[in-house]
């Protein structure tokens, strides 16, 4: 899987994030799905049901905040099987051509299935996931806060 077609299952995260289509985003989701935050207690969406609690979360925070782009820029990708990849790249959540909150790196877990390639693992900062779970909150000074 080249870095470009990486780069279009972003956007189409990105777009069924923000536009709260929940068909498009479970349609790049591998289930059982593990979200791991860095430093943090992992947790599986076992189904489409904790599946959909997790996107309504997820959407319902960036709606509240006004986000219009996720920009996902490619550190790193390692291919771990034929039908396994590894992409590291640092994320940046935008209000149109601002930051508000500092970038963070993700690592997402990716594998090919007959009709493409679905993530199964999503890793990133602690302060991001419960963030994105209605948990935490974004500083005045663009940092991820709360949640424990």
């Amino acid at each position: 899987m080249p870095e470009k077609q990486f780069q279009t299952i972003g956007d189409q995260l990105t777009k069924a994030l923000i536009s709260g289509d929940f068909a498009q985003y479970a349609a790049l989701m591998e289930l059982p799905m593990r979200i791991t935050p860095r430093d943090g207690k992992a947790y599986i969406l076992a189904d489409m049901t904790a599946l959909k609690q997790d996107f309504d979360l997820y959407h319902t925070i960036i709606k509240t905040h006004g986000v219009t782009d996720i920009y996902r820029q490619i550190l790193s990708f390692d291919r771990q099987a034929d039908d396994k990849m590894l992409f590291t790249c640092i994320t940046h959540i935008l209000v149109r051509a601002q930051r508000i909150v500092e970038p963070f790196q993700t690592r997402m877990t990716l594998h090919q299935r007959p009709d493409g390639w679905r993530i199964s693992e999503i890793e990133s900062s602690e302060g991001h996931i419960n963030w994105t779970l209605g948990k935490g909150r974004i500083s005045a000074t663009g940092r991820f806060e709360g949640g424990k």
